[in-house]
């Protein structure tokens, strides 16, 4: 059973894979790759060719080791990553007349599904985890030398509920840019290449493409001008919609079962596939003045989150875990559970790479 299982993720990359390649031709102009941010597809939307990654245009800094297939392991690009990861939420609007059509006895009006506490509770937890360790085999190549990722007991920067600045529903990327600007100065961010920000939004009030139906459940990006006019460079940022709002599609109940158990395990999973994407690769894959930014990922542009994204739950199997590399639960430094996905590692699978982090990894030897 295991086995089959396998080969059918296999193949389903290899499909996707297909798919984008036959893409390419018209997703580049002189050269140079369509910009779009990185998206996390929903369950349903997973071989969508609309929500795949810009095509690689430039070859890799460093080939994956003799004998192992370039469309299986991630290389390395040439860009920075995120040595020493910091995570700083905000809650942008979630206090805000409207933001919410319901309330809860005993939560929060301006959280009343858990949904804000439950994602801090996971950034706070994940320093120190197999889950994140996974992460320190990658690395950032600076005047010769290898800098490997880091993976600190704390690696949460902060919360901030922005009630001060008016949010509304249908907000644009552009939107989510100056927000996450504005974090910077509220945090008083120094340090932007070690550092993210993930812009949530709560139930009434969502970005644009999120709402449309678009088919996905989450993306990040890196600023630059000539795509987010008027902010400042450089800056990683996820944009975080209420993934309640899509249900089974982007997560609920995918790995704990019953309406308080699994209800928010989305918000886990979709967060962690963004947050562990920017840490090894914050650049989103872009080019400024033909300099590569992009960090970690594959020939096909998929980065760590999105070569093992809903493994198993999209396979239709239940529970998830029961195969190697799927949905699950682990434990935070906290000793709380937290639903989250694998994420890839080249050295899994004696070097062959699988995905890895979630305790279901893929047996060796």
């Amino acid at each position: 059973m295991t086995k089959r299982i396998i080969k059918t993720v296999f193949v389903t990359a290899s499909l996707l894979a297909v798919a984008l390649m036959a893409g390419t031709a018209t997703a580049v102009a002189d050269g140079v790759p369509a910009h779009h941010p990185l998206y996390m597809p929903d369950v349903n939307n997973i071989s969508n060719p609309a929500l795949q990654p810009p095509p690689v245009c430039c070859l890799p800094t460093g080939l994956p080791p003799a004998g192992q297939p370039a469309l299986v392991n991630m290389a390395y690009f040439g860009g920075h990553v995120q040595t020493t990861p910091k995570i700083y939420l905000v809650f942008w609007g979630w206090g805000q007349t409207g933001a919410f059509d319901h309330s809860t006895p005993g939560m929060p009006t301006y959280d009343p599904d858990g949904a804000a506490g439950r994602m801090t509770a996971f950034v706070k937890a994940i320093g120190g985890t197999n889950w994140a360790g996974v992460q320190t085999q990658y690395y950032q190549t600076v005047n010769g030398q290898n800098q490997n990722i880091q993976n600190p007991s704390n690696q949460f920067g902060g919360t901030w509920y922005d009630n001060t600045n008016p949010i509304h529903d249908n907000v644009t990327g552009l939107e989510l840019a100056q927000e996450a600007q504005r974090a910077v100065a509220h945090f008083g961010v120094t340090d932007l290449s070690n550092s993210q920000f993930v812009i949530a939004q709560p139930q009434k009030y969502n970005e644009a493409g999120f709402n449309s139906g678009a088919g996905y459940c989450a993306w990040h990006d890196y600023t630059q001008q000539q795509y987010y006019p008027g902010v400042q460079q450089g800056i990683s940022f996820t944009n975080m919609p209420y993934v309640l709002n899509s249900g089974a599609g982007c997560g609920q109940n995918s790995v704990n079962s019953g309406y308080y158990a699994g209800r928010l395990d989305g918000f886990t999973i979709v967060m962690g596939h963004e947050i562990e994407e920017t840490v090894t690769d914050p650049g989103a894959e872009d080019v400024i003045n033909g300099a590569n930014l992009g960090g970690w990922y594959d020939y096909n542009a998929y980065e760590n989150g999105d070569k093992c994204a809903w493994v198993g739950y999209s396979e239709g199997i239940t529970p998830p875990s029961s195969v190697p590399g799927g949905l699950n639960n682990i434990t935070g430094n906290d000793g709380k559970k937290y639903p989250v996905q694998s994420l890839w590692s080249n050295n899994a699978g004696e070097g062959t790479g699988y995905c890895a982090g979630a305790g279901d990894d893929l047996p060796t030897g």
